[in-house]
């Protein structure tokens, strides 16, 4: 039985990496199709990306949100 819940965690997790890896890449191709339309108008857009994107890498793939829960056993 703690086999199979172990898996679950497992699988949801690989699920969670794959899709914010998704995200993350759908957001860089946008990235780059506003640095190819770049003027001034678009920097407020590429720092709001840059924002999210470094808030997905710190709380998915750093695991920082960890350091404010408490802690799990």
């Amino acid at each position: 039985m703690e086999d199979s819940v172990e898996q679950d965690k497992l699988k949801s997790a690989q699920k969670t990496g794959l899709i914010i890896a998704v995200i993350l890449m759908v957001l860089a191709a946008a990235e780059y199709g506003l640095l190819l339309l770049m003027d001034s108008g678009n920097l407020p857009w590429m720092l709001i990306m840059n924002v999210i994107d470094a808030a997905l890498i710190l709380y998915f793939f750093m695991h920082i949100a960890h350091l404010w829960r408490a802690e799990e056993h």
